[in-house]
């Protein structure tokens, strides 16, 4: 128990002095009351609802498709038989699955056009955040500043403080 206080007391390169404070915010709490996080939150939501019209819209155009492609198949199917019907159905089979290759794809690049788009605006957001606690830390000569959740014990809460900056 001696040798662990001994290891604790030893200063490490880097370690804040020992006069300065360290100071907290409740994240949970800012991103549920500051106005900036609600729209970066409802614009996330606006762009997941984006996504699942825009895939069931493709779903949509891909089931119109196979429903033409079966009628134009059982035209070329009338009279036909063994190796030439084989090579009708294999034909229509391989554009059904260019066709869903193709679907797949579109959505896919739509959604990482969507979370681009919604990720950009939460960085924003985040960096907007980070300024405003960054000049609060500075102005409560605070040099460290962790998530609530981070802190066992003692520290400064800087929440509302923070609050009252994005305020102004």
């Amino acid at each position: 128990m001696v040798l662990l206080a001994g290891v604790l007391s030893i200063s490490l390169p880097g370690e804040a002095k020992k006069d300065a404070d360290v100071g907290y915010i409740d994240m949970e709490h800012l991103q549920k009351v500051l106005p900036r996080f609600i729209e970066a939150q409802q614009f996330y939501r606006e762009m997941e609802t984006e996504l699942r019209s825009f895939a069931q819209y493709k779903e949509t155009e891909f089931r119109n498709q196979m429903a033409r492609w079966e009628r134009e198949k059982e035209q070329e199917l009338k009279g036909k038989e063994g190796k030439e019907r084989e090579e009708i159905e294999l034909k229509y089979q391989t554009k059904i699955e260019q066709e869903i290759t193709k679907v797949e794809k579109e959505i896919e690049q739509k959604r990482q056009e969507l979370l681009n788009r919604a990720y950009q605006k939460m960085d924003e957001t985040r960096r907007w955040l980070e300024e405003i606690v960054e000049t609060v830390a500075d102005e409560e000569d605070i040099s460290l500043v962790l998530e609530k959740g981070a802190v066992f014990y003692g520290g400064v809460d800087l929440t509302e403080k923070v609050l009252k900056a994005a305020e102004e």
